[in-house]
């Protein structure tokens, strides 16, 4: 993977904010929906993401039952001529709850409101719940002829400050 790549695949999670979240319902069957989320980085710790979800949305009873997610985000379609190449990246991960109680709930909270400020009224309703992803694989596709599957290690490398994937 290209060094353009790497930048190119952390501006593309760095600079949108929302995605589609798929997720595996009890009957095992896929489920996608519509959320927004924030990168969070924390020293001692691999980036991740920060969603915000309801306990009325499916998505959230289904992340309860089984932590495995799918996340799609996605270019502006209008970003290329052509929009099968418009550029993507599908991210694997585990979601796991921050209670309001965590040591460092505060810290998360505030993370994902430097993101999205007008998600602040959501904070204060009892039935939103922050969960923290944890990454895990990666598949960007920067268009035609350009897609690379990233695990776990390369992935925090690309999101990472530094930008250096490991050989």
């Amino acid at each position: 993977m290209r060094h353009e790549d790497r930048v190119a695949l952390r501006r593309l999670i760095e600079e949108h904010h929302t995605a589609a979240l798929g997720t595996i319902t009890p009957e095992g069957a896929p489920f996608v929906s519509y959320v927004l989320y924030a990168v969070e980085r924390r020293d001692g710790y691999a980036p991740g993401l920060l969603l915000l979800l309801s306990r009325l949305a499916a998505h959230t009873g289904h992340l309860r039952a089984d932590p495995r997610l799918s996340l799609l985000i996605t270019a502006s379609p209008d970003s290329v001529p052509d929009p099968q190449a418009v550029a993507r990246v599908t991210l694997q991960g585990v979601a796991q709850p921050v209670f309001r109680d965590a040591p460092d709930y505060a810290e998360a909270q505030a993370c994902y409101l430097a993101r999205l400020p007008g998600q602040q009224h959501l904070f204060s309703l009892p039935d939103f719940t922050l969960f923290r992803v944890e990454l895990r694989e990666a598949r960007y596709v920067g268009g035609f002829g350009r897609a690379f599957t990233l695990d776990a290690a390369r992935l925090t490398a690309s999101l990472s400050t530094s930008g250096v994937e490991p050989a």
